[in-house]
């Protein structure tokens, strides 16, 4: 019984140490995104830990997804951020921690705050991939074309905002968002996929030409018919 409740403790310490002692060595500017890690035996002493332990502690961090181990060649510090989040929010849909209705609200606010940042400095680029989309959502023959057309439209505008944490928090949603946007988009006849269509070249009309508030009704009017 002892061992069963001393293990995690153990494994818990272990990944604080290597957390920190990692924070230590990116503050320091010993260790940047790409680089790859001290040598788990450099880590072992200079820790104080076992090798399972560091391995172990390694593990979740990969699991976070900020290690990237390479069979034969080590770990390497990555930004995969939006993989541990992933996991996250679909274990909370699970456990009924959250539920379909609250990813709708969150997803709102994101894309609004979204696009008000994206209307103060239109990117060019994310322009011409939303542009794209909603082409390919006009002409879209089949249903696995227009949810792949949906999905890239609003990619392009979370990017499109130049907020990281946008992007991030997008990457980690995207399993959810697809499984939402299946369902949602799969029921709709045609009175309401015109419209739905309508409001994306609006979004688009309105960061061309620095209509927030254009933009902004029509954002709000996609979100009405998703939902």
């Amino acid at each position: 019984m002892e061992t069963s409740q001393t293990a995690p403790a153990a494994e818990g310490r272990a990944y604080d140490l290597v957390l920190e002692f990692l924070k230590g060595e990116i503050a320091a500017g010993a260790l940047k995104l790409g680089d790859k890690l001290p040598s788990e035996r450099a880590m072992m002493a200079r820790l104080g830990l076992g090798r399972n332990s560091v391995r172990e502690a390694l593990r979740q961090l990969e699991n976070t997804g900020f290690v990237r181990s390479v069979h034969g060649q080590g770990s390497f510090l990555v930004n995969e951020a939006g993989r541990g989040f992933s996991a996250v929010f679909s274990m909370l849909l699970l456990l009924h921690q959250t539920d379909w209705s609250e990813f709708w609200q969150l997803r709102r606010s994101l894309e609004t705050a979204a696009l008000t940042a994206a209307a103060a400095a239109p990117d060019p680029d994310a322009l011409g991939r939303m542009e794209q989309a909603v082409e390919t959502m006009e002409r879209a023959a089949t249903m696995e074309e227009l949810e792949q057309a949906e999905e890239a439209f609003h990619q392009a505008l979370l990017t499109g905002s130049g907020n990281r944490l946008f992007r991030l928090i997008q990457e980690a949603m995207a399993d959810l968002s697809r499984a939402y946007r299946h369902q949602t988009l799969t029921g709709l006849d045609e009175t309401v996929r015109a419209p739905l269509c309508a409001t994306h070249r609006r979004i688009l009309q309105a960061l061309r030409t620095g209509d927030h508030a254009l933009g902004l009704a029509a954002l709000e009017e996609h979100f009405r018919l998703i939902r």
